[in-house]
């Protein structure tokens, strides 16, 4: 017997597309409370079950192999048009379920009880059930703790879209970021050109290119596309490859970094590292070179992670082996907002930059 329609079955079904859960991979959040719905109430099948137009989805389950099946076998669209808890302790004498084919079928379901999972306004999306191959009627304790667990699922559904959600927005920010850079850098460009003065023409270039440094910096932020959480070794592998263009052909570029998670703001830090120590490497290490090598390496030790950049140049130049340059107050800044400190081993030929921070798993 297929279940009668509710009043608002369209707004229902457009409610439970929005949450784009139908037809994902098992996660393991759900697929506890399944397993605790079923121990709970003493049963040897739970599920949570989706109640789509023409057909019924299991995001979870135990005890039972099938993924879903059509609507007209939809003992939880039942529960749905009953706008309720919904208990049948006799399948085979219940007239909305003893033709079944759950219950005439090999799975031969003798009991079933399945509480709402809705949303704010009441509208559900489906059940969480619980099966068994006996009649039974559960306790009051049960049928409490099942709506609770329900309760619970539709927490785990509403957050997963916000997520989801959040990610969206987190990309939307990003294009629009990196577009604002862009533009900016645009007008400056233009700026340039326009204006006479050297001294201004010389500032204006500064700005210019510490601007292309955030938005290079920006760009592998948002291609590495891992949200809150970043592997650095990743990231800066794409931090190296868009600053190397500065280098002269002949200089080999080598980057050899061992895994470590950041936050994005920790992680934009060390890629302003690695983006300065190239740019400096670039104008006073290879200037009118034609071959070399830079070397960025990265290092766990101890509980720190140590980060190298090293060229084989003449040593420092001004600009950065000076504290008040503005390319050691940046590497300076940085290596603070890591919360750990920069070094500069002494070397007989080359600068080589280090940075090490405190690292926790």
């Amino acid at each position: 017997m297929k279940a009668a329609l509710i009043e608002n079955e369209e707004v229902r079904l457009a409610l439970l597309r929005g949450y784009n859960i139908l037809d994902t991979a098992p996660e393991e959040g759900f697929d506890e409370i399944t397993k605790l719905a079923a121990e709970i109430c003493n049963v040897p099948i739970a599920m949570i079950s989706l109640v789509d137009e023409d057909r019924q989805w299991f995001k979870a389950k135990v005890g039972i192999e099938t993924t879903g099946g059509e609507i007209e076998n939809s003992i939880c669209a039942h529960a749905i048009a009953n706008d309720a808890y919904l208990e049948i302790p006799d399948t085979t004498i219940d007239p909305r379920t003893s033709e079944n084919t759950f219950v005439t079928g090999e799975e031969s379901i003798r009991f079933y009880a399945g509480a709402l999972l809705e949303d704010g306004n009441n509208l559900p999306l489906g059940t969480l059930c619980v099966l068994d191959q006996k009649p039974q009627v559960l306790s009051d304790f049960q049928r409490s703790a099942l709506q609770v667990l329900a309760k619970q699922v539709m927490r785990q559904i509403e957050l997963r879209k916000a997520l989801a959600d959040a990610e969206i927005l987190r990309k939307e920010v990003d294009h629009r970021v990196k577009n604002s850079l862009q533009s900016l850098e645009a007008l400056i460009r233009l700026q340039v050109r326009s204006e006479k003065s050297p001294e201004a023409r010389f500032a204006l270039d500064a700005v210019q290119g510490r601007l292309a440094t955030i938005s290079r910096l920006h760009e592998a932020l948002y291609l590495t596309d891992s949200g809150a959480s970043i592997d650095i070794s990743a990231f800066l592998a794409k931090v190296v490859r868009s600053t190397q263009e500065q280098m002269p052909d002949g200089v080999t570029v080598s980057v050899q970094i061992e895994q470590c998670n950041l936050s994005s703001r920790a992680a934009s830090s060390v890629g302003m590292i690695v983006n300065e120590t190239i740019t400096n490497a670039a104008k006073y290490a290879f200037a009118d070179r034609k071959s070399g090598n830079f070397a960025v390496v990265g290092q766990r030790s101890d509980g720190f992670y140590h980060l190298s950049c090293t060229d084989d140049g003449p040593g420092f130049a001004e600009g950065l082996g000076s504290e008040t340059g503005l390319g050691m107050r940046i590497l300076i800044a940085a290596a603070q907002q890591l919360g750990g400190e920069l070094l500069i081993p002494d070397r007989d030929t080359g600068v080589e930059i280090e940075v090490v921070w405190p690292i926790k798993d």
